[in-house]
């Protein structure tokens, strides 16, 4: 029979080798470093990066797979919410404006 510490430990051990992939509609909230305070709503992806609208800044962040995954890990950055589709479509037409006025 396993214990109850052995099986929390197993639980750690899972979730950290699971990957936290962005998806449509989701907001992380950045606790510590160069974007404390931001809310972070995922945009789109590429071969190499995420990209995210900044909010309340409505800024474009650009931030590589790895470092994501070490923020996710680290706790640095964090989940919040998913938001309602409305609302992520007028983030996406913000970041697209972003992208086509800063070229």
């Amino acid at each position: 029979m396993i214990s109850v510490g052995k099986i929390g430990l197993i639980n750690k051990l899972i979730s950290r080798r699971t990957k936290v992939i962005p998806k449509n509609k989701q907001v992380y909230a950045v606790g510590t470093g160069v974007y404390v305070g931001e809310m972070l709503v995922y945009c789109k992806k590429d071969e190499h990066n995420y990209y995210f609208l900044s909010i309340p800044k409505m800024l474009n962040r650009t931030i590589p797979i790895d470092r994501f995954d070490f923020a996710i890990e680290n706790k640095i950055a964090e989940f919040v919410t998913d938001l309602p589709k409305k609302i992520h479509n007028i983030c996406v037409k913000q970041f697209e404006y972003n992208q086509k006025n800063t070229k």
